[in-house]
């Protein structure tokens, strides 16, 4: 394999360049083709827990997402309120929580919703917020109300298929070798815009909740991380085109 790789970053396009630049930096060619955006959901349910947030326990981010959408609502009420103890699951949604002056009092050894909600451990009567996604996976709801919590589970947004863009498009009809999915909805973005990925193309998913839709969708997962990140994603997919090279 002589050029570079191609490909294909399915994130939305404000989250997309951040993915490209770290393919780039491995020597993998990037192929934009954005496959979800996002859409606001009305904020009263969330401005009822924001003006309330004492009665909570504990206050989860599954996402960067979540937490730029719920900030943003505290900026707009213009409020300081006072966060309970706050559990993140991974090291971007982390990152995203200080740029906010907050800091994360919990983050799981494995980045992924059932291993934040194992590692809290029992929760019996206490209260827990999770703003996320409307479509959000109900995996981590189960365990917190399995272990005794009382969820409030708030939805900010919705994860919606992008508009179409010929152009994008047209960059990918010229061919791939790899399609990376960040998210269960970037499966799905990808088949309604695309149809499947090119037979021959590897598909590489960032976590088991990802590659379980994209294995419910009839694609066969090529490639996912131990490390649920995106470094961790874009360090697979370099080994393996990498061992794809000396075969």
């Amino acid at each position: 394999m002589s050029k570079q790789p191609r490909v294909v970053v399915t994130r939305r396009v404000e989250q997309a360049d951040v993915l490209a630049d770290k393919l780039r930096a491995a020597g993998l060619e990037p192929v934009m083709f954005p496959t979800v955006q996002l859409r606001p959901l009305p904020s009263h349910t969330l401005d009822d827990s924001l003006k309330n947030l004492q009665m909570f326990d504990w206050l989860i981010f599954t996402s960067g997402n979540g937490v730029d959408f719920f900030f943003r609502r505290v900026e707009e009420l213009k409020l300081t309120p006072k966060l309970p103890r706050t559990a993140v699951v991974g090291p971007s949604t982390a990152r995203r929580l200080a740029e906010y002056g907050a800091t994360a009092d919990f983050m799981p050894a494995k980045y992924s919703g059932a291993a934040l909600a194992a590692g809290l451990g029992d929760l019996t009567g206490q209260h827990v917020l999770l703003p996320r996604a409307r479509m959000g996976g109900l995996e981590i709801v189960r365990r917190l109300w399995q272990q005794g919590a009382d969820v409030f589970d708030v939805p900010l947004y919705d994860t919606i298929t992008a508009v179409r863009d010929p152009a994008a498009l047209a960059k990918l009809e010229q061919g791939y070798e790899a399609v990376t999915f960040a998210s269960p909805t970037a499966v799905m973005g990808f088949a309604k815009l695309a149809g499947r990925p090119h037979a021959a193309a590897a598909v590489a998913c960032i976590g088991p909740s990802t590659a379980q839709t994209a294995r419910a969708s009839g694609l066969p997962v090529t490639i996912m991380p131990d490390e649920y990140t995106l470094d961790g994603l874009v360090k697979s997919v370099a080994h393996y085109f990498s061992v794809m090279r000396d075969t």
